[in-house]
């Protein structure tokens, strides 16, 4: 990790424990609301809202996998924080720029490395 990474390690930490309980709190939420509407849910008395409730169904659960992602980066993020390998870019090995960590603090790779791996197909 780069001096100035290391000088902005507590607000780094800070905002990686703010996020993972902003997406804790969501995957709750989530876990919640489907067990209230399931323990609440009545037939479906036509098509339409069948369909209605499938898509919103689906859009639900694509979220809640996006959060577990994004909150399992983050505990990762928090682990190498505390490994002292927080900072350093998966791929090159090379210390990840402070903005960048500012604006992703979970983030595994530099901008270099990053724009490499999306050009892959």
């Amino acid at each position: 990790m780069e001096l100035e990474a290391q000088a902005h390690q507590p607000m780094l930490r800070q905002l990686l424990l703010c996020r993972q309980t902003e997406l804790r709190a969501e995957v709750r939420g989530a876990v919640l609301a489907r067990q209230t509407e399931q323990s609440d849910s009545t037939e479906v008395t036509d098509f339409k809202d069948g369909a209605e409730r499938t898509q919103r169904h689906q859009t639900e659960d694509f979220q809640a996998e996006r959060d577990l992602r994004e909150l399992q980066d983050v505990d990762d993020a928090l682990g190498r924080l505390d490994a002292g390998s927080y900072g350093d870019c998966a791929g090159c090995g090379e210390p990840i720029a402070v903005a960048r960590l500012t604006a992703l603090p979970s983030v595994r790779l530099c901008a270099a490395c990053q724009a490499g791996q999306e050009r892959r197909p």
